[in-house]
């Protein structure tokens, strides 16, 4: 079943005539805006952010080429200097960095190439030094250069993966909550840049509840994770599928306006019922349909749109999707 918002309980709709046509609840979200850029935001993590940023521009080629200049700066202050002055700590940034954005590969390469101008650098220097003593340094300084980039490399992989299984339902394999959310303030502020629609449909299962209290919680896995399979695979490589909590999912559908959302809301309802069906498991799904033409002000608010559109679905019967389209970010009452 489908439905276009209408009448919601506990929330006010505005007429077509007020340039809206969509559903504006009465909460006070005023709490929920803190997180808003430019409103409380953390200038740490704004920092961050932006270098982020700054970094995803350059190709592993160009990080390991910026590496290998740092490398030879260090080399002609290390002949600068003379041989009074031991540099060779100055080598372990930018192998570090080499390593760190550009890979393992690229860090022994930097790792090599810091050894070979510190040799020489220390014979430009005119430090006389034997054979062998030259030959043991070398050996050392390549040794703790190689360290360093086999421990960084762990460490970043380890780190991803550590990343990776904090966004992460681990029953679904779909992002967490704490992943959507990040997704969601990207595309927001991707929307207000290029002022391209965005959509989040809000799932809930209908009397998920009865299946465990039933069939026992290992049914009620199994059943949350036939609905993370198929939502993952219904959807378009671009858009974030989520386990928002309990029996509760989100699909981020940027680009997409609302007939386009509904469409898909109508086709993942049937196709749910239908994989459910298969397993012998009766459970239907309400489905909230948010389309926004200008992003609001915050994820919480649209969080909240979609999530009062699921449960109106629910209040008229279950089994069924409502929409409501929002044109402007207009603050709440």
């Amino acid at each position: 079943m489908s439905e276009k918002v209408e009448g919601i309980p506990g929330v006010r709709h505005r007429s077509p005539a007020d340039g809206l046509g969509a559903v504006i609840t009465e909460r006070d979200t005023s709490a929920t805006r803190g997180d808003a850029p430019g409103k409380g935001a953390n200038p740490t993590r704004e920092i961050g952010r932006e270098v982020k940023v700054w970094l995803d521009g350059f190709t592993p080629a160009g990080i390991a080429a910026i590496s290998a200049g740092v490398v030879a700066t260090v080399a002609a202050a290390d002949v600068y200097t003379g041989p009074g002055v031991d540099v060779t700590l100055l080598y372990l940034g930018p192998i570090g960095f080499g390593t760190f954005f550009a890979g393992l590969g690229p860090g022994i390469g930097l790792a090599i190439l810091a050894t070979a101008c510190g040799v020489e650098a220390s014979r430009m220097s005119g430090e006389l030094l034997a054979p062998p003593v030259l030959t043991w340094n070398a050996a050392q300084q390549l040794g703790v250069f190689l360290l360093l980039a086999v421990v960084l490399d762990a460490f970043k992989k380890r780190l991803l993966h550590e990343q990776h299984a904090a966004r992460t339902d681990p029953l679904t394999s779909l992002s967490n909550r704490r992943a959507f959310v990040e997704a969601a303030w990207l595309e927001l502020e991707r929307g207000r840049r290029h002022g391209r629609p965005l959509s989040l449909l809000y799932i809930d299962c209908d009397d998920f509840k009865l299946v465990n209290d039933r069939f026992g919680h290992v049914a009620g896995d199994g059943v949350l994770s036939a609905v993370g399979g198929t939502l993952r695979q219904a959807v378009r490589g671009l858009d974030t599928v989520a386990r928002l909590g309990g029996d509760e999912f989100g699909v981020l559908l940027p680009e997409v306006d609302s007939a386009g959302a509904v469409a898909l809301a109508e086709r993942l309802r049937l196709q749910l019922r239908e994989t459910l069906a298969g397993r012998g498991d009766a459970v239907t799904f309400s489905i909230g349909v948010a389309t926004f033409l200008h992003p609001p002000a915050s994820v919480d608010e649209m969080i909240l749109r979609a999530d009062e559109l699921m449960y109106a679905a629910k209040r008229s019967g279950k089994d069924r999707w409502r929409a409501g389209t929002w044109n402007t970010p207009e603050p709440l009452a």
